[in-house]
């Protein structure tokens, strides 16, 4: 219970620091908006007007975080920065590349938002005024949803190495050692017994002959 609770406030210490809030808000401009509209078109032809409006709701919600989403990205760019400008100043440059298309397409999530928030109003089944705004709110949402998921994409590459897309960040091919010529392992068949009776290896041939070791077999009984 205690690491629970020391958890939790370590995650509440985290919620505060922009360079985690726009990790956070980021997948909802995807998944919610993707579940949204999955549940708008479900209701739809169950005729459920409530959970329309439900849907409806996470829809426009989920498209209204962009604002916090962008606002803390911005923050959050300078500090990325000074983490990868030294180590990989191509992260730098794709991040903010990121950012800016981030806000050239923030069009789509005002647009998904208006639209949710204007077939509310209407009514999704009310008349051809409120079909028309509810194919749009699907259109313009998978637009925007497609728009999250190549985002997210793209801010993958930049901060995992690890996708298959990379090159990976290996500067030299690794070999195989070659086996070592130089020693010679002692074996049954390469020793020969001393005087004493004491096995004892055989001398290595020298360098310069490059032949093998002679194999000498010990005598039975000496």
């Amino acid at each position: 219970m205690k690491e629970t609770f020391e958890q939790l406030e370590k995650l509440s210490g985290a919620l505060q620091d922009v360079e985690y809030q726009f990790l956070i808000l980021e997948p909802i401009l995807l998944y919610g908006i993707v579940f949204g509209i999955i549940g708008f078109i479900a209701s739809y032809f169950m005729k459920a007007d409530k959970l329309q409006i439900a849907a409806l709701v996470v829809i426009a919600a989920s498209s209204f975080v962009f604002l916090p989403y962008i606002s803390a990205r911005s923050k959050a760019q300078p500090r990325i920065e000074k983490v990868y400008k030294i180590e990989s100043p191509s992260r730098v440059k794709h991040f903010a590349d990121n950012t800016w298309s981030w806000k050239e397409n923030k069009w789509m999530y005002y647009a998904v938002a208006g639209l949710a928030i204007a077939t509310i109003l209407v009514g999704a089944r009310r008349n051809r005024l409120g079909l028309t705004l509810s194919i749009a709110t699907v259109l313009f949402g998978l637009i925007a949803a497609k728009n999250s998921a190549w985002m997210h994409y793209r801010d993958a590459l930049a901060y995992h190495p690890n996708l298959k897309t990379n090159e990976a960040p290996v500067t030299e091919k690794l070999r195989a050692k070659p086996a070592s010529t130089s020693g010679v392992f002692e074996t049954p068949a390469t020793a020969s017994r001393s005087g004493s009776g004491r096995i004892e290896a055989a001398p290595a041939p020298p360098a310069s002959t490059g032949r093998p070791p002679r194999s000498v077999t010990p005598l039975n009984g000496n």
